[in-house]
C-alpha cells in the first residue's frame, strides 16, 4: 500500500481558504460599488441583470474550472506519494507549470479585457460590462478554489 504525505495539499487547502474569504469580500465590495455606480447614473435594475449574466457565464465555466482543479488535485496528490523518483519530480513541476499557465492566461484575460473596455464617460453600459466581467471573473475564481478543496478534501479521504 503507498504511503502519502499530504502536508502540502492540507496547506494548499488552508491558502485557498484564506483566498476564498478575500475574494468573497471583493465581490461584496465590488457589488457595492457597482451598486452605487449604477444608481449615480440611474439604471438601479442593471445591477441585478449584470450580477445575472455573471452567474451565467460562472455557470457555463464551471465545468472548466472543475477540470483544472481536479488535474491541479491530481498532480499535488502524485507529488505527496513517499519516495518519488526525481523523474517523476520533474513530470509533475512540468505538469504543475502547465496549469498555472493556464490560470495565469484566464487571469491576463480579464486584466486585458477589463484594461482595454471603455469608461464610464464614454457610455453608461460600459458599466454594466465591467461589473459582469468583475462578476464573473470572481465567482470562476471562487469556483475554481471550491472545486480544490472539495476535491483535495475527497481524495484525502480515499487514500487514508
Amino acid at each position: 500500500m503507498a504511503s502519502y504525505n499530504f502536508t502540502r495539499l492540507k496547506r494548499l487547502s488552508i491558502i485557498y481558504n484564506v483566498v476564498q474569504v478575500g475574494l468573497f469580500g471583493l465581490l461584496i465590495f465590488m457589488a457595492y460599488n457597482f451598486m452605487l455606480a449604477f444608481a449615480k447614473y440611474g439604471i438601479q435594475g442593471a445591477f441585478l441583470k449584470s450580477f445575472g449574466v455573471a452567474v451565467g457565464i460562472q455557470l457555463l465555466l464551471m465545468y472548466p474550472a472543475w477540470w483544472l482543479s481536479r488535474q491541479d488535485v491530481e498532480i499535488e496528490v502524485d507529488g505527496s506519494l513517499v519516495g518519488i523518483t526525481p523523474e517523476q519530480q520533474v513530470l509533475l513541476r512540468r505538469k504543475r507549470m502547465i496549469g498555472d499557465i493556464w490560470k495565469l492566461s484566464v487571469l491576463g484575460a480579464f486584466v486585458v479585457f477589463v484594461a482595454m473596455a471603455p469608461g464610464v464617460d464614454k457610455a453608461r453600459g460600459a458599466s454594466i460590462i465591467l461589473a459582469i466581467a468583475y462578476f464573473a471573473f470572481l465567482l470562476v475564481a471562487l469556483t475554481y478554489f471550491q472545486c480544490f478543496n472539495f476535491i483535495a478534501k475527497k481524495r484525502r479521504k480515499e487514500l487514508l
